[in-house]
């Protein structure tokens, strides 16, 4: 028998996905690479992980699973940025509730890629007028570009040699 209430995809955006320290965000916004849509703007910028963490056997005899690999240090991690310029904190609630739901329709997108990856959302003021499908819509092409940079290496190796293009000729130039 089927319980289901709607036929909107089950995801989840369990709180290890989230991206949370300001120092992550601006190491994003500074390193990372950026995709613009119509609504939205997306930076991303694959993250290095550190080496799997040998499980050490617990009381019952199995390794934990903070102990082989924190989810927010081997997964995606994203987050959401909405300026004050944009509107009151109602608007901006609303921003973020509706990219944060679009972005758990989509997450599973992302999941199984070799490595690791931050993403911080920056909705545009039309956001708030779009409909949903449209969100939804930008949201994975989105993922879809990002998985397509991580697994190519191209852009993903710029990232994780610690930075863009940007930074790149600046290095040259010196």
């Amino acid at each position: 028998m089927d319980t289901s209430v709607s036929d909107t995809p089950k995801g989840s955006f369990p709180k290890s996905a989230h991206l949370r320290k300001h120092s992550d965000f601006q190491r994003v916004y500074q390193q990372g690479r950026r995709h613009f849509s119509g609504n939205m703007t997306v930076f991303y910028l694959p993250a290095e992980v550190p080496a799997p963490v040998q499980a050490v056997p617990g009381p019952n005899g199995a390794g934990t699973a903070a102990q082989t690999c924190a989810q927010s240090q081997c997964g995606v991690r994203i987050g959401f940025t909405v300026s004050k310029a944009l509107g009151g904190s109602v608007e901006r609630n609303r921003m973020r509730r509706r990219t944060r739901e679009a972005v758990r329709h989509h997450l599973l997108m992302l999941s199984g890629m070799s490595g690791a990856v931050d993403v911080v959302i920056n909705p545009k003021k039309s956001l708030l007028a779009a409909e949903f499908p449209q969100i939804s819509k930008e949201i994975e092409r989105a993922f879809t570009v990002i998985r397509r940079a991580c697994e190519s290496g191209t852009e993903a190796g710029a990232a994780h040699r610690g930075g863009s293009r940007r930074a790149e000729r600046e290095a040259s130039s010196r």
